[in-house]
């Protein structure tokens, strides 16, 4: 035990004295996952806004209608509506300036009221899809409207035009007509005000709360704190070697195992700060509630050490150092990739989401996700700590096992 506890000591020590090392293995998952995180989570303003150019030939009261139509309610949310002039209009239409442009052509009132026919012009950006989509349902809507007001009052507009035309209409004109108009609301109204058929509303289930997108970032940017770490570290293996250090220890086959957890846990330790550091911060910023972090602390330490202890095999597969630290970096990245730092595995297509999981680091980021997004702390199942426990503990047999048969005597 003396042996193991020096050889922790040693690589602390080694360690300590490379801080630059250290602080690029937490850095670069702090500068990717802040860019990320700002990305996602920092844009929390309004939605998009659509512009609306209007150019009123006809001027009237029925015209300033149909323009205000476009910017009631939640439209006015969507749309700005701008008046402008017919050639500003036809220029920044045409120059992807605003969503759509409408012309309100002169006598549109005279021909409405008269039951004739007025064309109302919108030219849309074909470089938008949706804005440009929600203006011409609402100029239908308008013109339907408009049709049906005409279809059922086109009588009593004839009378008030007739009666605008001549002398100012008396109080029994204005009576009549007035009956009149209720008469006809009163007809329709039974069909309108309730409906006249019968309607079941069916109410959804309560959908299930949805995780923050920004907070499904955080287990992949740890996990990539880890990676980084856990690559680095496995490559002290050869500077062992090149010291002369393993071929001493290869003549007492006995401390060659308690030399292997020595390594295994001073990496625990960097491990653990490391992550400790990033949880912090992302407990901190995304308010996670902090009885999830010691499961978390734990979890993250043994998969950390397990993913120290494989690179670490790895590496002692290649002939040279240089050739073990290149591939190994290589291999990094696809892990990144596919294990959710980059891209949350919950907004992934199912197919790469599930060979995503399959990979180690991919399974322990999923796990943390789930502790994290749930109500309750230590969601971790025996399955996965008994999945991660031995990946630990069959990535240090396999360091074990290539020192011992020939790694350290070349």
């Amino acid at each position: 035990m003396s042996f193991l506890f020096a050889s922790f000591r040693k690589d602390l020590s080694r360690w300590r004295q490379d801080p630059l090392a250290v602080l690029l293995w937490l850095g670069i998952p702090f500068l990717i996952g802040g860019i990320i995180t700002a990305m996602v989570d920092g844009g929390g303003g309004a939605g998009p806004t659509g512009v609306l150019l209007i150019h009123d030939q006809d001027d009237s009261l029925l015209s300033g209608l149909v323009a205000g139509a476009y910017s009631q309610d939640q439209l006015g949310e969507l749309i700005a509506v701008e008046q402008v002039s017919m050639e500003e209009g036809t220029r920044r239409i045409n120059d992807g300036e605003a969503s759509g442009f409408l012309v309100i052509p002169e006598g549109f009132s005279a021909a409405f009221l008269e039951g004739e026919t007025a064309t109302l012009t919108l030219k849309t950006n074909p470089a938008q899809t949706i804005l440009p989509g929600i203006m011409e349902d609402v100029t239908e809507i308008i013109l339907d409207l408009g049709f049906y007001v005409q279809a059922m009052f086109g009588p009593e507009i004839e009378q008030i035009q007739d009666a605008a035309a001549g002398t100012v209409p008396d109080d029994a004109f204005a009576a009549a007509l007035a009956v009149q108009i209720q008469g006809k609301i009163d007809t329709v109204s039974p069909h309108l005000f309730p409906l006249s058929f019968d309607v079941q509303i069916i109410e959804p289930p309560p959908a299930e709360p949805q995780p923050d997108i920004a907070l499904l970032f955080l287990p992949g940017i740890v996990m990539m704190a880890l990676l980084f770490s856990a690559q680095g570290m496995s490559a002290d293996y050869w500077k062992e070697r090149e010291a002369g250090t393993l071929r001493r220890l290869v003549s007492t086959p006995g401390l060659l195992s308690r030399f292997v957890y020595g390594k295994a846990l001073a990496a625990a330790v960097v491990v653990a700060m490391l992550g400790g550091i990033t949880l912090a911060l992302g407990f901190a910023y995304h308010d996670v509630d902090w009885n999830k972090f010691v499961p978390s602390m734990v979890w993250i330490t043994i998969s950390g050490v397990g993913l120290f202890a494989w690179f670490a095999a790895l590496q002692m597969l290649f002939p040279s150092s240089k050739a073990a630290n290149l591939l190994t970096t290589i291999l990094l990245f696809p892990l990144l990739m596919m294990g959710g730092s980059f891209f949350p595995l919950e907004v992934l297509p199912d197919w790469i989401a599930s060979i995503g999981r399959l990979s180690p680091n991919g399974f322990v980021v999923d796990r943390l996700s789930t502790e994290f997004t749930s109500a309750n702390a230590w969601t971790f199942d025996a399955r996965s700590w008994s999945i991660v426990l031995v990946m630990t503990v069959s990535g240090l047999a396999v360091c074990t096992w290539r020192l011992q048969t020939g790694f350290a005597r070349r």
